[in-house]
């Protein structure tokens, strides 16, 4: 959405003749150009899905969010989302599209056992950092208290080669000498 910014184009035809004016304007064109890129970054810096830096430190700090050295932009714009779009009440549905949301295209399961006790079982294969911490979250926030709950991240990896192991043994005595 960034326009070019040309101010001299603005002048009547009879004006664009003389220099001064029109080199007046040519100089303030940088300073329209900025102007333009701030607008947009002001109104990319509404959506969480397009903010930057800036824009998804705000929302943390709206939040309590506190992010990790390690975490990415994506990350912490996965983080914010979870947390800004909290439905209440409560419900499996809502815990099902909770956890679907912070797992995107990743597979992830949800059981529950009501038959035998209360349980639910939770899979998933989360990889980036933080999503593990914002599952721990959201299961916290939205698990009743009476229900036995087990959650489990699988990541997958395909290894080929070797593996070697090597150990050592170190027997140490401590002997004090006293009066």
């Amino acid at each position: 959405m960034i326009r070019e910014v040309d101010l001299a184009s603005y002048l009547p035809l009879f004006m664009q003749n003389y220099r001064e004016p029109a080199a007046a304007l040519e100089a303030e064109n940088p300073e329209f150009q900025n102007l333009w890129q701030e607008t947009e970054r002001t109104l990319n810096n509404h959506f969480i899905s397009t903010a930057d830096e800036y824009g998804l430190s705000r929302y943390e700090k709206l939040l309590g969010i506190c992010p990790a050295e390690d975490d990415t932009l994506e990350s912490r714009r996965i983080r914010v989302q979870t947390r800004w779009v909290n439905k209440l009440p409560y419900t499996w549905k809502a815990l099902t599209e909770k956890i679907g949301a912070l797992c995107g295209s990743s597979d992830f399961s949800v059981e529950n056992d009501f038959s035998q006790g209360y349980g639910i079982a939770v899979r998933t294969s989360l990889e980036m950092p933080g999503q593990v911490d914002e599952l721990e979250h959201i299961l916290e926030k939205m698990v009743p208290c009476n229900i036995e709950l087990s959650a489990t991240n699988h990541i997958g990896c395909d290894t080929e080669g070797l593996i070697f192991a090597g150990g050592c043994v170190a027997y140490t005595d401590i002997i004090e000498i006293e009066n």
